[in-house]
Parts: C-alpha cells; sequence; structure tokens
C-alpha cells in the first residue's frame, strides 16, 4: 500500500509539472490561465478560437440573474 500512494504522488506532481511547463511555453495557454486569473475568460485565445466551432455555447454575463421563465414554468 505504501508503494500505491507513492507511486500517485509520483504521477500527480508529474501532471503538475507537465501542466506548468505547458502554461509556461505555450503563449495561448499562458494567456488563457491569465484570462481566469483575471475572472475574464472571454479574453481567451482558446475561448476566442472555440466560439466559431461551437456558436450556441456563450458565456454568461457577470452577475446576472437567474432566469425568470423556470419560475413561470413551475406556476
Amino acid at each position: 500500500m505504501e508503494h500505491g500512494s507513492r507511486f500517485l504522488l509520483i504521477i500527480l506532481g508529474s501532471a503538475l509539472l507537465l501542466g506548468a511547463l505547458v502554461v509556461t511555453f505555450n503563449p495561448a495557454y499562458r494567456q488563457a490561465f491569465m484570462a481566469q486569473i483575471h475572472h475574464d475568460p472571454a479574453d481567451s485565445p482558446i475561448w476566442e478560437s472555440n466560439r466559431e466551432y461551437y456558436p450556441d455555447i456563450t458565456l454568461p454575463a457577470a452577475g446576472a440573474a437567474p432566469s425568470e421563465d423556470a419560475s413561470h414554468d413551475a406556476e
């Protein structure tokens, strides 16, 4: 059991290191990471490139109230 947990820790550490390297050296991923940090995912170049592939998916407006349509359906 001791070896299994150590092996899992090595795998998780390797994944974290690899992810950090990708974010560090790939400008698109670095800009996407910074957009997430600044709470503005719409500025992410990855989101912008995917917008043309998935035109029906949008980001919710900041501070938007829940839809009133659900409350009318319940009545």
